[in-house]
């Protein structure tokens, strides 16, 4: 009887232990540093729904229909120089240089830089392709010195970036933003991109300064 009482016991208290000694063997694991360069590859996938600092936008790779769309409809050459705001991991700005333009990719997140400049090497354009980590509205000289400026944003990505670009970009930048349009302006083409799936998705080319009085009383701009 005792010896049941004491199976018993020691049951219950090995289930009570188990779930604290999985914590702190997390905690643990996680203090290591192979484990932390794990937890830290995740970055980009969790920052995209936390938010880092003042990202404006979920990062979410474009199709490369969209991307060969949009390079064929900017007709890029050795004058042209693109900059790509959140340019994730690059696909735009090394497309853009293979295109024979100088290109720049802005990137909040550190570990899709790395993995821009890595994608840039292997298609043989790291001499073309420039990828810095930073938010594109401390960089206003670089952003200014574009001939094309290219972007994803949300619209509420484009709440806090149009005044912004409206401020820096000089006159007869092309701008070019895909699935949502930029608020406010009116577009000079506006396309749709399909894809083999099926699915489509508009892309948007702008020549700045594109505010329009029409479009902005639509927007609810003054």
């Amino acid at each position: 009887m005792r010896r049941r009482l004491f199976v018993a016991g020691a049951a219950r208290f090995a289930s009570a232990l188990l779930p604290m000694l999985a914590v702190a063997a997390a905690v643990f694991a996680l203090s290591s540093p192979s484990c932390a360069r794990a937890v830290r590859s995740l970055d980009p996938m969790l920052d995209s729904w936390r938010g880092v600092g003042r990202s404006l936008s979920v990062y979410e790779p474009s199709r490369m229909e969209v991307v060969d769309a949009v390079i064929g409809l900017l007709a890029l050459g050795p004058r042209d120089t693109l900059v790509d705001i959140g340019s994730g991991d690059g696909r735009f700005v090394v497309a853009a240089a293979r295109a024979g333009a100088e290109a720049v990719g802005i990137e909040r997140q550190e570990p899709l830089v790395a993995r821009s400049r890595d994608n840039a090497r292997m298609a043989g354009v790291g001499s073309r392709a420039r990828f810095v980590h930073a938010d594109a509205m401390t960089l206003p000289s670089v952003v200014s010195r574009a001939t094309v400026v290219t972007v994803f944003l949300t619209p509420e990505g484009f709440e806090v970036l149009v005044p912004w670009m409206e401020s820096v970009l000089e006159p007869g930048t092309r701008v070019v933003s895909h699935t949502w349009p930029v608020p406010g302006w009116r577009p000079l083409r506006a396309v749709l991109v399909a894809g083999a799936d099926g699915r489509t998705w508009p892309v948007y080319l702008y020549r700045f300064p594109a505010a329009d009085a029409y479009v902005r009383g639509v927007h609810g701009g003054t």
